[in-house]
């Protein structure tokens, strides 16, 4: 009876170690939301996700009390560990867009960094939850344990480490316990927000914390640096001329004439076969299939290679894990020569953490999808838009650009109806599915073709020297189990070749300045050699790393995936300089940057996303009827009054029309004073941009 009371005493001390760290899971992912309308909508669309949020914090918890042996300790560190995190994701997500990623901790401690957005963040509602979380917390406490202490046995503590050590790993690994499968868990690796939307702050980062493991490449040290850069020779600019540089990277572009089984009533690319006739010109082994096209884009611009991370380049997104600070890029190069660098992507701003990758590359201005006129091509924005961009940012500047820019016309998916119309059919003894999907991607990249051929018209007959590359990003994704590939017998059951026929992209450097003798044509390179490849032939001073890279590229012009390396010959000692090298610059301490001197400048401080804010220039009232003037106006522009929305049509130009008697906008009192303004919003109904205020005329 005696031990039977004693238990019971101990009891309520044993349930406030389940119950707690549900109540602190809550506090956190509030924290990370904002407001309890987002905290409850989680909750009510993903109660499983809540549960292992639950789970993530119980481990932690139970471990903590057996480390410590006291239950109030415990749960105060976690209080004072997980709180602050809460409330950073919230701001950097309110300010930003993204949460606060545990590589944003590990390898660039920016909690500093974000301190100006936790000012933006923590309101009196906020503050006062928190305030009213921890005073019934210690209240609690006080109520439970006011008479005696618990006490934890060594038995107890041993239990609760091994419970914690085995929900950590079930967490972490999805072993012995796989919750991942059976709840469903999964990520979005092009896009972690909604990641982190839908599985909660908590267990995503756990789920994230995989992508911490990045080995230093042996050897590795400041010294090591020293030494390598110490052997490479600087090579300096062929000569004063600066021509503009333009990079083109066409979505899902390849040559489908390679598919001999299938016939083309008209060759869907004629521009670039031409071209390649003449042209230096060839097959880049891309290190995706079917999409994360991010990963090509950051092996041409930066000059680093997804084949040194030790994951699957189909499990990895460097845009979103790495890019934590300034890394030097092709953008960066050219603006320290007195370049004007634009990204122009016709996507979405946030996508793949686009709009802070383009900064920290070294980007003046990056030109997204909200910036973009309605000018489409089936579901996408037509690539001749893409060109007029690129035209417009060439002709502005006074002198020479740099220009990094996508496509989307040809973007996945493929079924027929896309386009408006296909001009293009196929023959062949393939099924009626894989035909038409083929003509859908046939007329896709004709529109590509056409794109690159009127760029090259219209460079051709300006006295501006200009160099441009060209190439295609990765294969199409023609359905599961490359579908359309094996109906066209383009691939074989147990191909031996199946990776070099399905990433093997084609590629163009086209100029208007070089002599014909130096063109070179079939070359076969790796991404991360274009860049280097293109400023020699450009004839500009590159850096350090693209004068190594550009030396590598002539012994070792292509680099396969690692377990392929002994069929090309390579020898992972043929590359450890280029891995330190690669190393130094993402996670290192960047020891190359500091010794020539950039390793602080490469960001720019003037970085404007499209054309800078919304400029409201006149506004003019007839009635209820208002008409806002300004600049630079685009359809994605809103025009809001007192902070609220209002309904309004644009006219393509500089001009929103607003009714005030719709029934869709808030009454206004006529009797007071107004202001109006006008906010850009991306597609996650993330502000972006935001005009001064401006008064409303009286009616």
């Amino acid at each position: 009876m005696t031990t039977l009371l004693q238990w019971l005493k101990q009891l309520p001390s044993r349930i406030m170690i389940v119950i707690l760290p549900f109540f602190l899971m809550m506090m956190v992912e509030y924290l990370e939301r904002g407001s309890y309308e987002e905290l409850h909508k989680w909750v009510m669309n993903h109660p499983l996700s809540m549960v292992l949020a639950y789970f993530v914090v119980g481990t932690l918890y139970l471990f903590l009390i057996a480390v410590t042996g006291k239950s109030r300790l415990s749960f105060w560190l976690l209080c004072a560990a997980l709180l602050p995190l809460g409330a950073i994701s919230g701001s950097k997500l309110k300010a930003i867009g993204a949460p606060y990623y545990p590589w944003d901790l590990y390898f660039n401690n920016q909690i500093v960094a974000y301190v100006p957005f936790l000012k933006g963040y923590l309101n009196l509602r906020i503050l006062g939850f928190v305030a009213l979380f921890l005073g019934l917390l210690a209240l609690l406490f006080h109520l439970v344990l006011r008479r005696q202490r618990i006490q934890f046995t060594w038995i107890e503590r041993g239990i609760y480490a091994v419970v914690a050590i085995v929900m950590a790993s079930s967490l972490y690994m999805d072993k012995p316990i796989p919750f991942m499968n059976l709840y469903g868990i999964y990520t979005v690796p092009w896009d972690q927000t909604i990641t982190y939307d839908e599985n909660g702050y908590l267990y995503s980062s756990v789920q994230m914390l995989g992508f911490l493991n990045v080995a230093k490449p042996e050897g590795y040290s400041k010294k090591a640096i020293a030494d390598i850069l110490g052997k490479i020779p600087e090579k300096p600019a062929a000569g004063d001329k600066k021509p503009n540089i333009i990079v083109m990277l066409g979505e899902s572009f390849w040559d489908p004439t390679l598919m001999k089984n299938v016939t083309f009533s008209r060759d869907p690319i004629p521009n670039l076969h031409q071209l390649q006739k003449t042209y230096t010109s060839g097959w880049m082994l891309s290190p995706q299939f079917g999409g994360s096209t991010a990963n090509v884009e950051f092996e041409v611009l930066s000059g680093n290679s997804m084949r040194f991370f030790g994951k699957s380049p189909d499990k990895i997104l460097p845009y979103i894990q790495y890019m934590n600070h300034g890394v030097d890029s092709l953008a960066s190069i050219m603006t320290r020569q007195g370049y004007t660098a634009t990204s122009i992507n016709p996507f979405f701003s946030y996508f793949f953490d686009s709009r802070k990758v383009y900064m920290d590359f070294g980007f003046s201005r990056f030109i997204s999808s909200e910036y973009f006129p309605n000018d489409f091509e089936g579901p996408n924005y037509a690539d001749r838009a893409v060109v007029k961009k690129i035209i417009e940012e060439t002709e502005k500047s006074p002198g020479p650009d740099f220009i990094f820019a996508n496509t989307m016309e040809n973007h996945h998916p493929y079924k027929p109806g896309k386009f408006n119309k296909n001009t293009i059919e196929v023959t062949g003894d393939i099924s009626s599915e894989s035909k038409g999907i083929l003509e859908t991607y046939a007329q896709g990249i004709s529109g590509t073709d056409k794109a690159l051929q009127s760029l090259v018209d219209y460079y051709s007959k300006k006295s501006e020297p200009t160099i441009l590359l060209f190439f295609g990003d990765h294969f199409p994704f023609f359905e599961d189990d490359y579908k359309v590939y094996r109906d066209a017998k383009y691939v074989l059951p147990g191909d031996p070749d199946l990776y070099t026929k399905t990433h093997y992209t084609p590629f163009l450097i086209w100029n208007n300045f070089l002599p014909a003798d130096q063109e070179q044509l079939n070359l076969k390179m790796s991404p991360s050699f274009l860049g280097p490849k293109l400023l020699h032939m450009a004839g500009v001073k590159g850096s350090y790393y693209t004068d190594y890279l550009y030396d590598l590229s002539q012994k070792i012009p292509v680099i396969p995936p690692n377990d392929m390396w002994e069929k090309y010959n390579i020898k992972a000692s043929d590359l450890s300089d280029y891995m330190k090298l690669q190393y130094d610059n993402l996670f290192g301490g960047r020891y190359g940057y500091e010794a020539k001197g950039f390793k602080d400048t490469i960001v720019q401080p003037g970085y404007v996303l499209g054309y800078g804010d919304p400029v409201i220039t006149k506004l003019t009232r007839s009635g209820n009827k208002l008409q806002v003037v300004g600049k630079p106006f685009y359809s994605s522009c809103n025009v809001y009054i007192d902070g609220r929305l209002f309904k309004s049509n644009f006219d393509g130009e500089d001009t929103l029309y607003v009714d005030l008697t719709d029934k869709e906008n808030p009454v206004l009192d006529n009797d007071k004073p107004h202001q109006v303004e006008v906010r850009v919003y991306d597609d996650k109904k993330m502000k972006i941009g935001q005009s001064p205020l401006y008064p409303l005329p009286q009616s």
